[in-house]
């Protein structure tokens, strides 16, 4: 967001009002917004001509809130808002240090605020707003949060802060790719590995062979081995993570060392220096830890210490044997489960909305999914989805070979005969069905070449007459059949429904491949039969009106060669 045009009013407002502390910053966010957190979720009460903040409380999940009436008797327009984040930015004047060291009792910015509006008349100072609507300003406050303003920024909705921006600190340049990947020169990626979407890779960072991370981001110096499968997760600096592993949506922190075949459950946090496995799963929403809370209550630890099997001696550990770390980090590891210390009945009341919101991924019911929206604005294309078509790792590796082939092969004009002997290689070795290739190659094409992601529809419908007109012997080795020609025309559809700008080339692209003789007119419209009959929504109400004048047209046709043919 802009600062100066905030600091800018904070100044005109005290030029009116000398008693005015502070210009607090409000984000318009929905209430179910997913980067509202229920922990800071406030109602607040504002004087409709200029702005005055008359009324700050948090909900924490109450449906009910008293409000003053002497507000209302006193202001004769207020407006009541349910519908901003709080951004925890606030202009502050040079009074405000001294408020906050004369009352002790004010421990957080919340505290502050209230504070000022309950002994304003005694006082005299007053707070102010300001509202955003189309700049960026968030505070991560928990994990959900976390995660959301990680994606935001994956997502390029805070540009210019994004990784690949050149101000980032030397030796952290980053290139972006299409689907929102971003990679250090220095990183080292194996055959086969697979990127998704949404992935960040830092400096030093090493992958192994048949890898495949997607919606994830990797920190620096790191060692991701053979036929791992990251999803959803944060792997932090220097973490070793072994052949065969699975990590679900959970944070490895940093130095954290995952051994061979280790699950890591959705909702898991791995603390600095723990060890797992091998051949183990983490339940579901663990917490592993390699430090104890120093108001701990006092218990003993059982058993002979081994090196590399428990987690650091501590007078105030928890009583624990090897056994019962073996059941926690598996048999070689090295940490044990976290619990929050025990409070009183009082702050556990107070900390209630706080556990809540910490079950992290588990979205809370104030929050939506990123395909909805994007963090903090009003519309956000939903991130490309997997275009292989399927979960299979087997399946996206081979669709990866395929695009490389497709691209590499149009680049160099590499003939067809060998692009379909690579093809096939590729087949056998991942045990592919030859139906499922057709799809598989007309979907490669419409990704668009590497280096340089069409941004309009004119520039992908030339990318693809050239693939087709250069690709047209391999797609006839392929299609072969209605059958196949049906698929084609589907996986092209299926592509379309995803990606808005497939969807504005589609009924070109099928004109184009009818043309080449590689689509018959039969085909296309059995699938239109068997299209309209399916399910509808509205993006496939805008496919069928998109396809509908070519359609036409083919019956059109069809009709005028039957009457001559009479």
């Amino acid at each position: 967001m802009e600062l100066k045009e905030v600091i800018d009013l904070h100044k005109e407002v005290r030029k009116v009002d000398r008693m005015a502390v502070m210009t607090c910053v409000y984000k318009k966010a929905s209430p179910r917004h997913r980067t509202r957190s229920k922990e800071d979720d406030v109602i607040i009460c504002t004087n409709r001509s200029n702005r005055k903040l008359l009324f700050c409380e948090k909900l924490a999940q109450r449906k009910k809130v008293s409000i003053p009436m002497t507000i209302f008797d006193e202001h004769p327009e207020i407006d009541l808002h349910y519908d901003l984040l709080d951004c925890h930015v606030s202009v502050c004047s040079p009074e405000v240090p001294q408020l906050f060291s004369d009352n002790f009792d004010y421990q957080t910015h919340y505290h502050f605020v209230r504070g000022l509006l309950v002994n304003e008349e005694i006082m005299g100072h007053h707070i102010y707003t300001h509202f955003i609507s189309d700049q960026y300003a968030a505070r991560v406050s928990n994990l959900h949060t976390y995660d959301a303003i990680s994606q935001d920024v994956i997502h390029r909705w805070v540009y210019p802060l994004v990784p690949d921006n050149s101000s980032q600190p030397i030796g952290e340049t980053y290139s972006y790719g299409r689907h929102n990947i971003y990679l250090n020169a220095n990183v080292s990626l194996g055959k086969g590995t697979v990127l998704c979407e949404d992935v960040v890779v830092g400096p030093g960072t090493v992958v192994g062979v048949d890898t495949m991370i997607t919606r994830s981001s990797i920190g620096r110096n790191c060692k991701i081995g053979e036929r791992v499968r990251i999803e959803g997760s944060f792997i932090w600096d220097g973490v070793t993570i072994e052949n065969g592993s699975v990590i679900n949506h959970s944070i490895v922190c940093d130095g954290a060392h995952i051994k061979t075949n280790v699950t890591v459950s959705p909702g898991c946090i791995l603390s600095y220096g723990v060890v797992v496995g091998p051949n183990f799963t983490v339940r579901e929403g663990t917490r592993l830890t390699t430090k104890v809370l120093e108001s701990s209550s006092h218990v003993e630890w059982e058993g002979e210490e081994e090196e590399g099997s428990v987690a650091e001696a501590s007078p105030h550990s928890p009583k624990r044997t090897a056994d019962t770390v073996k059941e926690e980090v598996g048999p070689e590891g090295r940490g044990f489960s976290w619990q929050p210390p025990k409070q009183d009945a009082e702050e556990e009341r107070e900390d209630e909305q706080e556990d809540i919101d910490d079950k992290w991924p588990f979205a809370p019911d104030n929050s939506t999914s990123s395909s909805e929206c994007s963090s903090l604005s009003s519309e956000s294309p939903a991130p490309a989805d997997d275009v292989c078509g399927g979960d299979d790792l087997d399946t996206m590796l081979f669709y990866n070979e395929i695009l490389d082939n497709v691209r590499s092969g149009l680049a160099g004009l590499v003939p067809n005969e060998n692009t379909i002997l690579m093809i096939n290689a590729s087949k056998h070795a991942y045990n592919i069905p030859i139906q499922d290739v057709p799809g598989m190659v007309i979907k490669a094409i419409l990704e668009g070449p590497q280096n340089a992601t069409p941004t309009q529809s004119s520039e992908l419908l030339h990318y693809t007459k050239n693939a087709v007109q250069h690709f047209k012997h391999l797609l006839h080795h392929y299609i072969k059949g209605v059958g196949a020609q049906c698929a084609v025309v589907d996986s092209m559809a299926e592509c379309a429904l995803k990606q808005p700008l497939v969807l504005a080339v589609f009924p070109k692209v099928v004109m184009l491949l009818y043309n080449a003789d590689i689509v018959e007119e039969g085909a296309i419209l059995e699938w239109y039969k068997a299209f309209c009959e399916s399910e509808q929504s509205g993006k496939k109400a805008e496919l069928l009106a998109a396809i509908k004048p070519v359609i036409e047209w083919l019956q059109n046709a069809e009709e005028e060669s039957s009457e001559a043919e009479d």
